[in-house]
């Protein structure tokens, strides 16, 4: 046993015996000493020795682990950044279930972010960030009110790159103010350190055996804000949680999972997707660790590889996979097909998610009840088609990103409204696009003609006017989509969504008073899956004011490829066939 993991029990014995003495278990002895006997098991939830204290309305907290010191930040607003939810998963603890941080004693500085998660550098394909990355950070109003709703933020960035602190588009402080929430954005392991079940890892825990570890990581922080929000002022009993794209579909998976259901009570899913991998998990983790040894020339075949790990056994090649550099293991993660979707992905294992995958939605066996908010943007690929290199001058571009947005949005949408509603009159689903930036019939965009026709309402571009930030494109592009040109338009558009938000994360419905076909907003109708043309609401502005309406229709998936096979040149679907592996 490493001395890291052996200091981490001795000193969870010490604090264990403290608590017992003062009336509070932490942890059964004979459990703690069988984790010391097996260093592969985790261990089950541990407890601190700490109270969580109330909020006094101050920089100073105590968690159920130790004081915190914030700092006062942007909109009135006070933070706590970097704080550990869990232990680092390094050593004997990566590809582990997460187990609680060790508590500390004095006050520990919350005033800058914790580490990134480790992944793939985007300029250089080089590994960087630190594993342990199992961090989130906290902001709330500078005020003395308690009970405020909690709103927890998973960034995206296809379950391979990203980071809490990734964009100026997720710093929290805005939301947190304009809503009067608090506002948790959260780390989780990423990419292979993320999803992985080799057989050799196996350790007879469910959980762990599952591969979904950074499923696992989104869990245990929503365990901790159940445990401790309460002293930051907010409520454990109505939290939302919220993601954009590979965060959105982690709420997909979230909804789901069993072991989530009673940790958030509302949710909100931004352009997320519902296409599963291709891979088999299993057979996609045996082959990157015959190619690992390969590449550490401990065999020079698929056959000596395999032979290579059959002579260390199960213990020794997780042992083995566990001392493997993250640069080697992200070397034989990348797709070999530019997708987007067939990367290391939520494992339907049949414990922690559905086998059946996504359909788990629909099956009231599975899928949570919560009230949802969900919807994609108007062209969603613009984004895809302009990383791949493509230009808005192709006759076709225009096209490409239509087609292919609708298929976006027939299965990150459309359908998940579908199979949520249909378990009744209980779930309320709120469907939205986000229509931004696209241009009009003649070609005209807030954007500005050049930037709406080559990205127009692109994949993320409403991040920032759901978190209240005003930085256009600040996690992707440095680009000014924001000339001062649509100032009033694009502000009016970000606060009208705030309010919608503000009321959902309270009640559970984006509608309040004044909402209407009198009042200053639309009514935003619930999708009603019975209906042949259900509504949902269009998110838009001109250069000087929010153009917010309600629209009706469904999207299909088949629909969107009988079009593409009737009406599409036989240049066009040549073109599609070299697009469509970004969404395969």
């Amino acid at each position: 046993m490493k001395m890291g993991k052996r200091r981490y029990i001795n000193n969870m014995i010490k604090k264990n015996s403290t608590a017992i003495a003062a009336g509070t278990s932490l942890l059964a002895v004979p459990t703690l000493i069988f984790l010391m006997s097996c260093a592969s098991v985790p261990s089950p939830t541990l407890t601190s020795t700490f109270s969580p204290g109330e909020w006094e309305g101050g920089t100073t907290v105590r968690t159920m682990y130790g004081a915190l010191e914030g700092l006062s930040d942007k909109a009135n607003t006070y933070a706590w950044l970097g704080i550990p939810y869990a232990a680092p998963p390094i050593g004997d603890l990566r590809w582990q279930k997460p187990l609680p941080p060790e508590p500390w004693r004095g006050i520990r500085r919350a005033k800058s972010f914790g580490a990134k998660p480790v992944q793939r550098s985007i300029m250089t394909g080089l590994a960087t960030g630190s594993e342990d990355c199992l961090f989130l950070n906290v902001w709330r109003p500078a005020t003395g009110e308690k009970k405020l709703p909690v709103y927890v933020w998973i960034h995206g960035g296809a379950n391979t790159s990203g980071s809490s602190d990734g964009s100026r588009n997720y710093r929290g402080h805005a939301l947190a103010s304009s809503a009067n929430l608090v506002f948790v954005s959260v780390n989780y392991r990423l990419d292979v350190l993320g999803w992985f079940a080799h057989p050799a890892l196996h350790t007879g825990d469910p959980e762990t055996d599952s591969g979904n570890f950074g499923t696992l990581d989104l869990i245990a922080a929503l365990g901790w804000v159940r445990d401790n929000i309460a002293a930051f002022g907010g409520d454990p009993g109505n939290v939302t949680i919220a993601g954009e794209s590979a965060g959105a579909l982690n709420v997909f998976t979230l909804l789901m999972a069993p072991k989530a259901k009673g940790l958030f009570h509302k949710a909100v899913a931004e352009s997320g997707y519902t296409r599963q991998s291709k891979l088999n998990a299993k057979e996609f983790a045996e082959d990157l660790a015959r190619r690992l040894a390969i590449f550490q020339e401990r065999a020079a075949t698929e056959k000596e590889a395999n032979e290579f790990m059959a002579s260390l056994g199960a213990q020794g090649t997780a042992k083995w996979l566990r001392e493997a550099k993250p640069g080697e293991l992200l070397k034989f993660s990348k797709s070999t097909t530019g997708s987007i979707l067939s990367l290391p992905n939520p494992i339907f294992d049949g414990t922690l998610l559905p086998s059946q995958g996504f359909a788990g939605l629909s099956d009231p066996a599975w899928s949570s009840t919560v009230p949802l908010i969900v919807g994609t943007n108007k062209e969603e690929t613009k984004l895809f088609l302009s990383l791949q290199g493509q230009s808005h001058r192709n006759p076709d571009y225009q096209k490409l990103a239509d087609a292919t947005t609708a298929a976006w949005k027939a299965e990150g949408a459309d359908a998940v409204a579908d199979a949520l509603d249909s378990l009744g009159a209980e779930r309320k689903v709120y469907v939205y696009r986000f229509d931004w930036g696209a241009p009009d019939k003649d070609g005209n965009s807030v954007m500005g003609k050049r930037l709406g026709a080559q990205l127009g309402a692109a994949h993320a571009i409403e991040v920032s006017f759901f978190l209240q930030t005003d930085s256009i494109y600040g996690n992707i592009f440095f680009l000014p989509f924001s000339p001062m040109a649509n100032d009033k338009g694009r502000l009016d558009l970000q606060t009208k969504i705030g309010s919608y938000l503000a009321n959902f994360v309270r009640t559970g419905n984006p509608n309040g008073e004044g909402f209407g076909a009198t009042g200053e907003l639309p009514y935003w109708k619930a999708w009603d899956a019975g209906e042949a043309q259900p509504s949902f609401l269009v998110l838009t502005a001109d250069s000087l004011e929010a153009k917010i309406r309600t629209e009706e229709g469904r999207t299909l998936k088949s629909a969107v490829l009988l079009d593409i096979a009737t009406e599409g040149s036989d240049s066009f679907k040549e073109k599609l066939q070299k697009v469509l592996p970004l969404l395969e």
